[in-house]
């Protein structure tokens, strides 16, 4: 059986929950015939990769999918591109703090996601959902999981789709913090469903996975 795997995110910072948490226990275990298989990640630099790595070694997966929080953004956001560089004031969850370090010292300075953001686009404008898409991932956990998902997928000629999808808070998050954007979980579960359905359903993907260029990167 084919399978794809989607990834969430522990809370970091002074927050207590990560709706990413809450997202992935919503996706099913099975869809169109592919298994599911759903990881909680730590928000350390390199662990989380270096956690999900053995899952992508195992079963060679059609697909890898990264949630994040993004709080403050006002869409769920699928991201555009990872670049080569862990750059942030805000500590992991070790406390860590990186300053203008290369992620991948020989690798580019950045890759772009193979999820058909052509197809994506046409499906939300159709339903009008609040879904977008962003061209920076940050320079966090989020954007350097998403940079070595895509570098070693590419670096061995992996035929797997890798994204990122970033989501606001939920309205719990911020009741405290009046002007601070956020979306309830049912829209979010619905969104990232959608993103996970058009590139998993069977005639889609096949035609996706024929068309896409596993070396597009840019310098």
């Amino acid at each position: 059986m084919k399978t794809a795997i989607i990834t969430a995110f522990e809370p970091f910072g002074n927050d207590t929950k990560n709706p990413t948490e809450a997202i992935l226990e919503r996706i099913p275990e099975t869809l169109y015939d592919i298994k599911i298989i759903k990881l909680t990640l730590p928000v350390i630099y390199n662990h989380a990769f270096e956690r999900l790595l053995p899952l992508i070694d195992e079963h060679d997966p059609v697909m890898v999918l990264s949630l994040g929080l993004a709080k403050g953004r006002t869409h769920v956001e699928i991201e555009r591109i990872a670049i080569n560089k862990n750059d942030a004031r805000s500590k992991d969850n070790l406390g860590n703090i990186k300053y203008e370090e290369p992620i991948e010292p020989s690798g580019p300075d950045g890759i772009f996601t193979t999820l058909p953001l052509k197809s994506l686009r046409e499906r939300f404008q159709k339903t009008r959902m609040p879904v977008s898409v962003s061209n920076s991932a940050g320079t966090y956990v989020c954007n350097n999981l998403f940079y070595r998902t895509l570098h070693y997928t590419q670096t061995f000629n992996m035929d797997t789709v890798v994204g990122f999808v970033h989501v606001p808070a939920t309205p719990d998050m911020v009741s405290a913090q009046p002007g601070v954007p956020s979306m309830e979980k049912s829209v979010m579960v619905e969104s990232v469903m959608t993103i996970i359905d058009t590139v998993l359903n069977p005639v889609d993907f096949k035609e996706h996975a024929q068309k896409v260029d596993k070396g597009k990167k840019v310098k």
